[in-house]
């Protein structure tokens, strides 16, 4: 296994953890989706995806040129999503059930939790590790091959125990 290889490997390691941990957690639908709905009669709304983040933040460089190839492989290129009522600019937003993809997101997409979020995060679960960019920063470099060996290991382990501090579990595998 090449370098690229093994960092898009660990990346999505630890996407499948962050999807755990988002999952747990709710809050987007909770409070930013669900009002919304009720606000406009529900019709699709984009809460915060607002742009092409993935064309904009996306670095060049081979592991994210790789991650790409992979997500056109598994969900088609942007161009073959075309959606009625169209509410974001990104084509993976589907405008009745938000993100399609299940896996391959952008480090920018994949990180993302706005500051109510993170802050109820704190207040609520007493779980300080998570920010946005500096999440996003260690996808960044996670798929870049630029993080630690420790840092990439003590990623890891902050999800798991965040998922444990919900209350909630998953399959030993992802641990």
């Amino acid at each position: 296994m090449n370098a690229i290889e093994r960092n898009i490997r660990r990346y999505l390691e630890i996407e499948r953890l962050l999807d755990a941990f988002f999952s747990s957690f709710h809050f987007c639908h909770a409070h930013c989706i669900a009002p919304e709905l009720r606000r406009n009669g529900n019709r699709p709304v984009a809460a915060c995806c607002k742009d092409k983040y993935y064309q904009v933040f996306d670095l060049p460089d081979a592991a994210f040129d790789r991650l790409r190839k992979e997500r056109e492989q598994l969900y088609g290129e942007p161009a073959d999503h075309k959606w009625a009522n169209a509410v974001s600019p990104c084509e993976y937003h589907d405008p009745q059930n938000g993100c399609i993809l299940k896996s391959h997101k952008s480090p920018v997409c994949l990180a993302f939790f706005c500051r109510r979020a993170i802050e109820q995060l704190r207040t609520d679960f007493g779980i300080y590790f998570y920010d946005y960019l500096g999440m996003y920063y260690a996808l960044e470099w996670l798929l870049t091959g630029v993080l630690p060996e420790r840092d990439y290991l003590d990623l890891k382990q902050n999800i798991v125990a965040a998922i444990a501090a919900m209350g909630k579990s998953f399959p030993a595998q992802m641990a």
